[in-house]
């Protein structure tokens, strides 16, 4: 059986089963986890199914299937980032998660907390939510793009929070000095999210601040904390980030994190899954 028949067969699978465990996956063909592990990992990148701990889930909606795609650029990185932006949650806090797949990763690794409230414009993030903990969603119009909820409605809601910590996104910097997207419905979100958040943290990968969006929607300043995966290349953004008053936490760097993504892709090390 070729690798492109093998894939066809997970996917027929999967359009029966629509969830099943990894180890149910494996146990369809005669080769090496590591060789099912490469297939889902393609099947991930294009969007035709998506992966939770220990699990494979298919997907049938064209919408969440761009989002996902999207979401799997750069995966190690991003749980890296997502598990220590997790840590920095306490007990009673308020969490405001922005729309964007390292928010939606992180509202993965926290989603069985039971002392925390969620507060969130993110469709994903909503709907994974289980009933463990409260969870608060804005009205407002859905951007089909960012799978998040906009507009005036969706900014008015935030007039009504107060939150303990925001986890924040941008789609790239200006000028070494603040923050951009590429939508102003999306800068005016955010504005009003960093507005009601008491800590705002910007959770990021590293080639996102290579790139730079149209609106710039806030400076460095409003940041207590900046959470990347790898130590940031450009000596002048590290020095304005922290000239802005922002702690930059490198993620990939911290022990724990990297004990924990070893623990994932079913207790397979990250030097198995690259062979």
């Amino acid at each position: 059986m070729t690798i492109t028949e093998r894939q066809k067969k997970i996917i027929d699978y999967l359009k029966i089963k629509k969830d099943c465990s990894t180890n149910e996956i494996f146990s369809l063909f005669d080769v090496t986890p590591t060789s099912i592990r490469r297939d889902l990992t393609q099947l991930e990148n294009i969007g035709s199914i998506a992966r939770t701990y220990g699990e494979v889930h298919f997907i049938d909606q064209p919408i969440t299937a761009n989002f996902l795609s999207r979401s799997k650029r750069f995966s190690t990185e991003r749980n890296a980032i997502a598990h220590v932006a997790a840590s920095m949650i306490n007990a009673n806090d308020t969490v405001l998660f922005d729309s964007g797949p390292i928010t939606f990763s992180i509202s993965e690794v926290v989603k069985n907390r039971t002392d925390i409230t969620v507060v969130t414009n993110s469709l994903p993030v909503a709907f994974q939510a289980p009933s463990s903990h409260t969870t608060l969603v804005t009205g407002g119009m859905i951007d089909s793009e960012t799978m998040s909820l906009i507009g005036p409605d969706a900014e008015d809601f935030f007039d009504k929070v107060s939150a303990s910590v925001l986890f924040l996104e941008t789609t790239g910097i200006r000028n070494y000095d603040g923050m951009t997207v590429i939508s102003p419905f999306q800068a005016g979100i955010k504005r009003k999210m960093i507005e009601c958040a008491k800590k705002r943290i910007l959770v990021v990968n590293n080639d996102d601040l290579n790139a730079s969006g149209a609106i710039l929607f806030a400076p460095f300043s409003v940041l207590d904390t900046v959470i990347v995966a790898s130590p940031l290349e450009d000596p002048l953004l590290q020095e304005n980030l922290e000239r802005a008053g922002a702690k930059i936490i490198v993620a990939m760097n911290n022990e724990q994190t990297t004990e924990y993504l070893n623990l994932q892709n079913d207790n397979l090390s990250l030097s198995e899954v690259e062979k």
